[in-house]
């Protein structure tokens, strides 16, 4: 690894997370929540976090309300030995409503939405990411206005851009930019018909790696060569489901670049990848946080 490996784009957040028993029904009723807590959350954040628990090199460019809550996400960030350079947004700090069920279900709701980008703050986001991008092994681009933004500079500089369509149905045209901008596609399988035909399908089309989580089921994966690959779930005891899909995605990140690159995941390194992802996903889930690296973050820089 060197000093700077990858380059994560995307949001953080200020989530309000609330544990449930189960999801709530579609109708009127009272529940009580097994705990509620405010934590840093954001689907950028958890997985800078847990690539640099992994070792690697970690630049997040991600927007920052202007707000102390804002700045508070950044300097506990800072803490844990993210590399964090912010876009200061108008208005307060993107803020969510977080209910999880002890399967790891999950309902997010958007109390407050990231504010507007000025056009001086796009520009030196721009310049931060070409400045990143001439130093990264890989981008991980988050769905975000940021990165949307930040596609022309990351598909035409970078050499291998990830991304994570979370719980996409293979439709929806808010996602088709950043499965076109793609080498290597994660999703879940909340919403997608048949995901291993999907991700079949992806690798066949020209995609490096496609890789799907399943919950309790694990995960499945399709190389580059075209193997398929699949891995449990780990069965531990569950503290906090927050962020167990973006530090699988760091695992199977960090195990990639180890090998060479997400074209090097064939054959048992494909295999290999999952587990590393599984592992990861443990560190998450085992946590209170969002990764046991806020537990006891360092001094900010």
């Amino acid at each position: 690894m060197t000093d700077l490996d990858v380059l994560v784009v995307g949001p953080t957040s200020e989530n309000q997370i609330v544990l449930l028993d189960e999801l709530p029904r579609p109708e009127p009723h009272t529940v009580f929540a097994r705990s509620s807590t405010t934590a840093l959350g954001g689907t950028s954040a958890g997985k800078a976090l847990h690539l640099v628990d992994r070792g690697v090199g970690t630049l997040l460019l991600t927007t920052q309300g202007d707000d102390a809550t804002g700045q508070g996400l950044m300097d506990a960030l800072r803490g844990c030995g993210v590399d964090v350079r912010a876009a200061r947004t108008d208005g307060p700090t993107e803020r969510h409503l977080n209910l999880m069920s002890a399967r790891g279900e999950r309902v997010s709701i958007y109390l407050q939405a990231a504010g507007e980008l000025p056009d001086e703050e796009l520009r030196r986001a721009r310049a931060t990411a070409r400045e990143a991008l001439g130093q990264v092994r890989a981008v991980f681009l988050d769905l975000a206005d940021l990165s949307r933004r930040l596609i022309p500079e990351v598909t035409a500089l970078a050499h291998e851009v990830w991304v994570d369509l979370h719980d996409y149905d293979g439709e929806e045209a808010f996602h088709r930019p950043f499965l076109e901008a793609a080498d290597v596609v994660l999703m879940n399988g909340d919403r997608i018909q048949a995901p291993s035909t999907y991700l079949r399908g992806l690798v066949a089309d020209g995609k490096t790696l496609a890789v799907c989580t399943l919950g309790a089921r694990g995960a499945i994966a399709v190389g580059p060569d075209g193997s398929f690959a699949r891995v449990e779930a780990p069965q531990v005891d569950v503290v906090d489901p927050n962020g167990a899909g973006d530090a699988f995605a760091a695992g199977v990140m960090s195990h990639a670049l180890r090998v060479g690159g997400a074209a090097a995941l064939t054959g048992d390194a494909l295999w290999e990848a999952l587990e590393a992802g599984s592992a990861q996903a443990v560190r998450a889930i085992t946590s209170r946080q969002l990764s046991p690296l806020l537990d006891a973050p360092r001094p900010a820089r």
